[in-house]
């Protein structure tokens, strides 16, 4: 069991306080967006050694994870934007290392050739849009809108209906030829504030217009957005987005586990680099209500275990001197959200405060954990007891 060091990310959209009170520093007036435990290359964690002195986390835990755990802060909304699946991945980072495309240039789209499933797990309050509205309801909505670019989406949809059609419609309205004038787009954003503020919106899409053109005037993936489902999840409560699923995160704080990989694909809603095309050829999902994952129960812990082969989340509420035992054998990354906990293994124990984490090697036993907060754990399901 070794102490883990995480790596701060420092992106535009993160909160200044959310991070910094929860590893008890002060603040230095720069967003702090997300904190990163595991090994991905671009933000690889340390561990603490016996003598003191810190290794990189691959060195104990035998070569990468196949998993990144994260804590995100957003305080303003992240891109629209897609991950892809494992075959587009290999070959569009084959092409750009080709190309000579560096990995931390502004334009390199793929980081990495592993695809990038995730699920999000509530601390506070958390908003987003996940996956295409039914066409039923993004009819609803766009019926109750009379500007000419609504009239017109209205129009093309019913000529096109269904998940293919949605697709296309979005790569028109991204394209930078096909898609709405300047004042359209304003027309548009008009129609859904005057609607909100009226107490008339349908099924929060204006709100999210509303909401997201205060940070992206005339970018037309504030149109693309009020086609998607809005989510709001509680503390505790956690969502999965498939590969190939068009998403973005809009407010809140959340624990985030994935494959291990940095692949985004933007379309909108940012000031980094844009690949709308190929964001359009990765959307391979139908449309569907955002998938909240329901945990299951064992022995006091909650396990959050979408079906997928990298990652699972583990959570315990603790309190008092009795042990809980987490789920897993293979290597997992333990991090405290609240409070102030003791986790141990055979081989060592480790104590942990809000923000802190810890690393338990393959083969170490069950994580057993004590004292009063709640920890997460990122784990491989695969390598839990009876798989």
């Amino acid at each position: 069991m070794y102490e883990l060091g995480s790596v701060v990310q420092h992106y535009d959209w993160g909160s200044t306080t959310a991070l910094p009170e929860m590893l008890g520093v002060d603040p230095d007036g720069t967003p702090w967006a997300e904190l990163w435990m595991g090994t991905h290359p671009l933000g690889p964690s340390t561990v603490r050694l016996a003598d003191g002195t810190t290794a990189p986390l691959s060195d104990v835990a035998g070569g990468s994870l196949a998993y990144l755990l994260k804590v995100l802060a957003i305080a303003k909304p992240l891109s629209l934007q897609v991950h892809p699946e494992v075959t587009m991945a290999e070959r569009g980072f084959v092409r750009e290392n080709e190309r000579r495309v560096a990995l931390d240039s502004p334009t390199r789209v793929f980081k990495d050739p592993y695809h990038k499933p995730e699920m999000v797990y509530a601390l506070t309050r958390f908003e987003g849009l996940i996956a295409f509205r039914p066409t039923a309801e993004v009819w609803h909505v766009l019926d109750g809108l009379a500007s000419p670019l609504a009239r017109r989406l209205d129009d093309e949809l019913r000529a096109d209906p269904g998940f293919p059609g949605l697709v296309r419609m979005v790569g028109r309205l991204l394209s930078p030829w096909m898609g709405p004038t300047r004042d359209e787009l304003r027309a548009f954003v008009a129609e859904c504030q005057a609607k909100y503020a009226a107490g008339l919106d349908r099924r929060r899409a204006y709100e999210t217009v509303t909401e997201l053109a205060e940070y992206h005037t005339d970018d037309p993936g504030v149109v693309v957005a009020s086609l998607l489902n809005r989510i709001r999840l509680e503390p505790g409560q956690a969502a999965f987005v498939e590969v190939g699923v068009l998403h973005a995160y809009l407010s809140g704080t959340c624990v985030e586990v994935m494959a291990g990989s940095d692949n985004v694909l933007r379309a909108g809603l940012t000031t980094k680099h844009v690949e709308p095309q190929a964001l359009v050829d990765c959307v391979r999902m139908g449309m569907a209500e955002a998938h909240v994952v329901t945990p299951k129960e064992e022995a006091g812990v909650r396990i959050f275990a979408p079906e997928v082969d990298e990652f699972a989340l583990a959570v315990a509420t603790v309190s008092g001197v009795e042990e809980t035992a987490l789920p897993g054998a293979g290597p997992r990354i333990v991090l405290c959200v609240d409070g102030e906990l003791v986790v141990r293994t055979e081989t060592g124990s480790v104590a942990l405060t809000t923000g802190r984490a810890a690393f338990a090697v393959r083969g170490s036993g069950p994580v057993l954990v004590h004292g009063t907060g709640t920890v997460v754990q990122a784990f491989t399901p695969g390598h839990s007891p009876g798989h």
